[in-house]
């Protein structure tokens, strides 16, 4: 049977999480995360400026049985929500599709730079109906060309014109870095993110990681403090749900084992997700590339 967002996102992957996540926390005594981020395959179709993901070069690639086989094993911890990153997720969007069908009460997503959305792929979200793209820009053309390359802009925006005309839900992924982020935290950029038709965005600081890594795209602290400024006025004054993967660790609150309540920080770590690499690596966080489990070789469970 076929479900909507609403039952896969709210009802599964949140509500009854929710329900279960303290008892089995206890039980195992760990943390039992609330989505997984999974590597389908390192390999990607373009060269972005200082893109961390490159670090693991473009020839691996996790299995359709091993990503079916986490996805068995997160539901029995009580974990439905999926966010597929990369390389380029929507290379292996044959599989995702398949794996959309396979697991009907999951909501899936992907952090894709839509250059491989077309008519026909979207027609199948519109059949399996538990997949959300998240879109990657850098703002506008000048400043998302000039990081991922020539003619991407124009690309970008002819996937969203597909998903905006087919009524499918969709949110764009930015990166801000010193060279973009008074474009990205204008309200022109906001304003444009609605007209586009996204329902909502994830924002990341800009991460130099890797030898190839660009630290003059770092934000400053004073750049910085603008984004979270802005997000928080924009937030509740514009059509669009937003959130700054690090400026709101505020509300990621986790239970301490034996404190008192609730409290803020970094949602990675394996609170509130973890990142399994397209080797099957488990990492606590996508941008920090350590691990000492493989899905190969441990359960999920094992490794959390």
């Amino acid at each position: 049977m076929r479900r909507t967002v609403f039952e896969n996102f709210v009802i599964n992957a949140t509500l009854r999480h929710g329900e279960i996540h303290d008892k089995l926390t206890e039980q195992y005594d760990c943390n039992i995360p609330w989505a997984i981020l999974m590597d389908p395959t390192s390999a990607c179709n373009l060269h972005c400026t200082g893109c961390w993901a490159a670090e693991y070069g473009n020839k691996m690639n996790l299995t359709y049985e091993e990503l079916d086989g986490i996805i068995n094993q997160a539901n029995e911890l009580g974990c439905y929500f999926f966010l597929y990153t990369g390389g380029e997720p929507l290379v292996r969007k044959e599989d995702l599709i398949r794996l959309c069908e396979a697991h009907p009460d999951s909501q899936f997503s992907a952090f894709t730079n839509a250059t491989l959305i077309d008519g026909a792929f979207a027609d199948e979200m519109l059949q399996v109906k538990n997949f959300i793209p998240a879109i990657s820009a850098e703002g506008f053309e000048e400043s998302t060309d000039s990081r991922r390359g020539q003619g991407t802009y124009r690309k970008i925006m002819q996937a969203m014109k597909i998903l905006k005309e087919k009524k499918l839900p969709f949110g764009i992924s930015t990166c801000y870095t010193s060279a973009n982020v008074y474009d990205v935290g204008s309200e022109e950029y906001f304003d444009k993110m609605v007209e586009w038709g996204a329902k909502f965005c994830w924002f990341f600081t800009y991460m130099p990681v890797g030898k190839a890594a660009v630290p003059e795209l770092m934000v400053t602290a004073e750049q910085r403090k603008f984004m979270y400024e802005q997000i928080r006025r924009f937030r509740n004054t514009k059509p669009i749900f937003t959130m700054d993967f690090w400026n709101d660790g505020e509300y990621s609150g986790y239970k301490e084992k034996n404190g008192p309540g609730y409290k803020g920080g970094c949602i990675a770590g394996g609170r509130r997700y973890l990142h399994i690499n397209a080797g099957g690596d488990i990492e606590p966080c996508a941008f920090i590339h350590y691990s000492d489990s493989n899905i190969r070789e441990k359960t999920l469970l094992e490794a959390l």
